[in-house]
């Protein structure tokens, strides 16, 4: 069965976690909060008892050891969800549980022996599937740290605009010339790597570069359409922004 869902970014739920005074500094809770807002949410959502189920889950000791989840070591948060065996891997503890079966698998007997062989397969697939997406999710993390650490501005700019193009759906005007081109036109110091320096930040912020770049790539009829696109690009940088000073 083929993984169908993904878990994007999950470095910028981690720093969004990071500025939360409640779990600042607490990597286990962290850790919780995203199984619950994240990797199960949709679960949580049709059924209370896995929100509980997790509120109420013993994590392992190591977590404590670390204040973010983005400088959590690899090897070990691996081996914690895959565990000895599919039952005792992060998803079986949630996924093959009475509760979990009373609520998704509610024409079955909950217990899973119990239940027929093909929604055992389909069950312990499932499972499998989980535990590889929430383990590629934090592999991710590190390819971005690594890619927030070399990307220069000229490519910053040219992510944003290829995010806003895929958030709005806006249609892009006819190339008057090379993006490249258009983009050191308009923004100096392309080749320098951004690292959020004040100057960068400053040049990036600027009202007036940003309202030519978008009005130069994008087909903009209203101003209150100008005003919004131009609102995305800020928040789009200040998401890079942070990327950039955890380095």
């Amino acid at each position: 069965m083929a993984r169908k869902e993904t878990f994007h970014n999950l470095i910028d739920i981690c720093i969004q976690m990071e500025e939360n005074p409640d779990l600042a500094g607490n990597a286990k809770e962290m850790f919780r909060q995203l199984l619950v807002d994240y990797f199960f949410r949709s679960d949580v959502y049709d059924s209370k008892k896995i929100a509980y189920l997790i509120e109420n889950m013993a994590l392992p000791d190591f977590l404590g050891e670390y204040r973010s989840l983005i400088e959590i070591d690899m090897d070990r948060l691996r081996a914690f969800i895959e565990g000895d065996s599919i039952n005792d891997s992060l998803g079986g503890r949630i996924m093959i549980t009475a509760d979990y079966l009373k609520s998704f698998y509610s024409h079955h007997p909950p217990a899973f022996n119990k239940l027929p062989p093909d929604v055992r397969e389909e069950l312990l697939q499932k499972v499998k599937n989980r535990n590889l997406l929430i383990i590629d999710a934090f592999q991710k993390i590190m390819t971005d740290r690594a890619a927030d650490r070399s990307r220069k501005v000229i490519t910053l700019v040219a992510l944003i605009l290829k995010n806003i193009h895929r958030k709005t759906g806006l249609p892009l005007n006819p190339p008057g010339a090379p993006a490249e081109t258009v983009i050191r036109g308009i923004f100096a110091h392309c080749d320098d790597v951004f690292n959020a320096k004040q100057r960068q930040v400053a040049e990036l912020n600027d009202d007036t570069k940003i309202k030519e770049i978008i009005k130069a790539f994008f087909t903009v009829k209203k101003f209150q359409d100008l005003a919004g696109i131009t609102k995305l690009f800020k928040a789009e940088l200040d998401r890079y922004r942070k990327r950039a000073l955890r380095g």
